[in-house]
């Protein structure tokens, strides 16, 4: 029987795998995330989630393992990443402010035994109150902006800056898990629910 390994370090992709999985593996990818310049942000998202699972399977280590990996980033104008520090947190979340933006990401799904593979993405649009200096500020002052594409988190206090989103809400979690699934059950027989 096949497992599943998340090619991943983050909490929020771990989270929605694990009410699915028990038995959920994980390992971080060894990648080098900047070397993509000029991608559109659904071929950037591909592209460095292709390499995350690569860089797992690489490894050769896994008999019988189904590995998922995914990238995210936030578009507004450009591709917007994780923020470096606090002040480029602000700046995001002001440029964000009262506006609507893009949440691509992409998943590359692979297995051990060089059954089919998938590539793609899934991409959502959110729509942001109109935030004032001191609302960002208070935000910041949570420190859930770390490490997260265009400085916030949806499933935490960063709801409160969101109006609205259209598409699929895992998604700007970080895994669009019902597309995902689709692909797991058509490709290797593989529900997620069961």
């Amino acid at each position: 029987m096949d497992k599943l390994l998340l090619a991943s370090k983050s909490p929020r992709r771990i989270e929605i795998l694990q009410k699915y999985l028990d038995d959920l593996i994980t390992e971080a990818p060894s990648v080098d995330e900047t070397v993509f310049t000029k991608l559109k942000p659904e071929e950037l998202v591909m592209a460095i989630a292709l390499k995350k699972a690569v860089s797992v399977i690489q490894n050769g280590q896994y008999e019988d393992t189904i590995i998922l990996a995914a990238d995210t980033v936030v578009y507004s104008d450009r591709i917007i990443g994780k923020p470096k520090d606090r002040n480029e947190a602000f700046m995001i979340l002001k440029n964000l402010s009262g506006k609507s933006h893009k949440v691509f990401t992409g998943f590359a799904i692979m297995h051990s035994n060089n059954k089919k593979n998938i590539i793609d993405f899934e991409e959502t649009d959110v729509f942001f109150e109109d935030l004032s200096d001191e609302m960002i500020e208070n935000y910041l002052n949570t420190n859930e902006y770390t490490d997260k594409a265009g400085a916030y988190g949806i499933q935490g206090y960063g709801e409160m800056l969101v109006k609205s989103i259209s598409g699929s809400y895992p998604n700007v979690m970080g895994l669009p898990i019902s597309k995902i699934n689709k692909y797991l059950m058509t490709l290797y027989g593989f529900n997620l629910l069961n």
